[in-house]
């Protein structure tokens, strides 16, 4: 009986977490083989550092998948006016990227990609 109860609750949470809503703390999608983009870009005059936000780029607020492939599409549709270098993390690679008019892209060692995402975010506070 408890196995069975175990069971309906696991479940349960599965079906709760395969729906993926930004505005919630867990979404299933986050876990499960996706890649995520970390871009920032520096501030003219200071040269203070800020993440991008998701309008510079034309991104709906609720998209929580980015790829390599994502983001050349994405820049072929909007073009932004704004500068920004970050990494790509993920199921598809880890991706260090720069775009100045034009997206460069070098890939990371496996393994080092969350290391230099701990090394960026930290530059940022």
């Amino acid at each position: 009986m408890v196995t069975g109860g175990a069971l309906v609750l696991l479940g349960l949470f599965v079906r709760w977490g395969v729906r993926t809503s930004p505005h919630r703390p867990f979404s299933w999608g986050m876990y499960s083989g996706s890649s995520k983009g970390f871009l920032w870009t520096s501030e003219e005059g200071d040269g203070r550092r800020r993440p991008v936000c998701h309008h510079e780029l034309g991104l709906a607020p609720e998209g929580h998948l980015l790829t390599l492939t994502e983001l050349h599409r994405l820049l072929g549709t909007t073009a932004p006016q704004v500068r920004f270098e970050g990494l790509i993390i993920g199921s598809t690679g880890d991706w260090r990227i720069r775009y100045e008019g034009r997206l460069l892209a070098a890939p990371i060692p496996p393994g080092a990609g969350h290391a230099r995402l701990v090394a960026a975010l930290r530059e940022l506070e």
